[in-house]
């Protein structure tokens, strides 16, 4: 007896479950992380050891912007107009739905002839004139002339709320958007999803010869597409690529993306695809040849791909200016049109239509069915709420561990070690002082799950806190898993808003049966969730449906009141009796 003990205890230590976020002290202003932390570079020992978080990465920014799973690719119904003829280029306006009703805007620019070609797409930074910005620090329309003079189609568009794309402010989304996975952040990483596909569509553009490349902001939507979206052959993030700030802008921090991650890591994802780091001296990347290229070129070494990526650092403010654009322009020759590795591009001067002949929508109204916020967002939850019946259990499990912040655990937990838990009970919530007594009266040990407060007025002063952070109610999902990854095979027993917590919990700990008392709960309500159990993202992934499918025990929920949706679990209108839950045990 004493041997398998031994061999529980080490089984147990065994089971890890990866989570994100302070766990070792409570939950304070101290231990929160925020956009503005060093984080020190990450290492990998092995080519495994990174492919495995490589993969989880990639899947991580899906589901913290809204996309696992990917939402249905509607057609694009694609105009492109206005064109405007120039000595090696031309230039037209475009605008096509990434959702139905839902536009993208911008100008593209190609060389001329047939091609095909190779093609950038073009995302831009928090300039004043966005995607037109054309000044000496940076020149939307400057690198793409100059691209297309190259022999590239280039596609430049706008952020959210900047120029033509005004159905959305640039300040779009709350937390009832945020339960469904919809996002500021997450419509542009879709609609850059979308670009692509509109790239592809164009019959003279070569398909297997896509790049990437913006600035500030659209450094960060450049390395999240690139990290998701393999279609990006070639990328080049400026000025964004840091550990010491990972983006200010609403439109750069989907909740949960950087619970445990950072831009460095989010742009390593790319390996072993070619990869240009561009920094400046006088900006939060200024570090960048001695603490982030390091980091991520050994994980290209790791792939036998050292000469894949490169760095350059100007002395400069933060910008796109002619030296990054010319950095930028022989990366993209070098991989896109197989030109020598030490070509150079000098820039040839440019002089940018007038902003009337590239808006898209100058003079003109929006097109028939654009929506405005309230009908995205409504047509948003109802394609999600469709999405959800039909999704494999896999990716709703995937996307539900996402938004817990839980990585999934391929340890296995022995029959002996659920045996030797088998009269334990874990008990959590008002009720647990009144279930105690009644277990041991019965012969069961019972565990009082702890849960550590929450400093909510810290975390309210911790600009994008939910992407660098746990919510209150994701941390009291936290607290029932490490209880019960101390007793495996242990059964739950909880009321109220931790019942809530726990049969998320019972999704991603080895609990052998959920006692759910969920207090008149209604799944139909998303107020219920954003008062009891916000998690962003919870929603999107199914909620106590896929966690109740997820689970490895059984799971019975009681006390529901008469719109309870948890899938194949248990669901009892009525408040069980002490002596029911007990009975329920056995």
């Amino acid at each position: 007896m004493r041997s398998t003990v031994r061999y529980l205890l080490i089984l147990s230590a065994a089971f890890t479950l990866t989570v994100y976020g302070p766990q070792a002290s409570d939950q304070t202003a101290s231990a929160f992380r925020t956009l503005d932390d060093r984080f020190p570079p990450p290492r990998f020992s092995s080519v495994a050891e990174w492919q495995r978080r490589a993969a989880y990465l990639r899947e991580h920014v899906l589901e913290s912007a809204g996309l696992l799973p990917l939402p249905d690719k509607a057609p694009l119904n694609p105009v492109v107009f206005g064109e405007i003829k120039h000595d090696g280029y031309t230039v037209s306006k475009v605008y096509f739905e990434s959702l139905p009703g839902f536009f993208v805007t911008g100008n593209l620019y190609r060389p001329i002839g047939d091609g095909p070609f190779p093609a950038v797409l073009s995302p831009h930074g928090h300039w004043a004139y966005g995607r037109l910005e054309n000044t000496s620090l940076t020149s939307g329309p400057g690198r793409a002339i100059n691209l297309a003079r190259q022999g590239f189609v280039v596609f430049t568009y706008d952020m959210i709320g900047y120029n033509d794309s005004r159905q959305l402010t640039h300040t779009f989304g709350g937390r009832r958007e945020a339960l469904w996975g919809l996002s500021l952040s997450g419509l542009q990483l879709w609609n850059s999803i979308r670009s692509l596909d509109f790239l592809e569509s164009l019959p003279y553009v070569e398909r297997n010869a896509l790049g990437a490349t913006g600035e500030s902001g659209g450094g960060t939507q450049t390395f999240l597409l690139s990290a998701v979206d393999d279609r990006v052959a070639v990328a080049v993030p400026v000025n964004m690529i840091s550990l010491q700030m990972q983006g200010g802008c609403l439109c750069e921090n989907p909740p949960g993306l950087r619970l445990d991650t950072t831009n460095v890591e989010i742009a390593a994802a790319i390996a072993p695809r070619p990869l240009l780091m561009v920094s400046a001296t006088g900006d939060w990347t200024k570090e960048t040849l001695e603490s982030e290229y390091p980091a991520v070129r050994s994980i290209y070494a790791l792939l036998d791909a050292d000469d894949h990526v490169q760095a350059v650092r100007f002395t400069a403010d933060h910008n796109y200016n002619k030296d990054s654009r010319e950095a930028m322009y022989a990366w993209m020759a070098r991989w896109l049109q197989h030109a020598p590795a030490d070509t150079r591009h000098a820039e040839s001067s440019f002089t940018p239509d007038p902003l009337p002949d590239l808006l898209v929508f100058h003079n003109r109204a929006l097109p028939d069915g654009a929506l405005d916020a309230e009908g995205l967002t409504a047509a948003w939850i109802a394609a999600a709420k469709r999405q959800i019946a039909t999704t494999p259990l896999a990716v709703r499990r995937a996307a539900l561990r996402h938004a817990l912040a839980f990585e999934d655990s391929s340890a296995m937990i022995e029959a002996a070690a659920a045996a030797l838990n088998r009269r334990v009970v874990l008990l959590a919530g008002d009720d647990a002082s009144k279930m105690e007594s009644a277990l041991r009266a019965a012969g069961y040990s019972t565990r009082v799950v702890s849960f550590r407060p929450f400093d909510a007025e810290a975390a309210a002063r911790v600009r994008h806190f939910e992407t660098y952070n746990r919510t209150a109610a994701s941390q009291r999902v936290l607290d029932i898993v490490t209880e019960a990854r101390a007793h495996p095979g242990a059964a739950l027993v909880a009321s109220g808003d931790a019942a809530l917590a726990g049969a998320l919990a019972a999704a991603v700990a080895p609990v052998r049966l959920s006692v759910l008392d969920v207090g008149q709960f209604d799944t139909s309500r998303d107020a219920n969730f954003l008062d009891r159990i916000y998690i962003a993202g919870l929603r999107r992934a199914g909620d106590f449906q896929t966690a109740a499918d997820s689970a490895s025990g059984n799971m019975v929920f009681h006390n529901t009141g008469a719109r309870f949706d948890a899938g194949r679990a248990r669901v009892k209108s009525e408040k069980l009796t002490p002596r029911e839950i007990i009975a329920l045990l056995r």
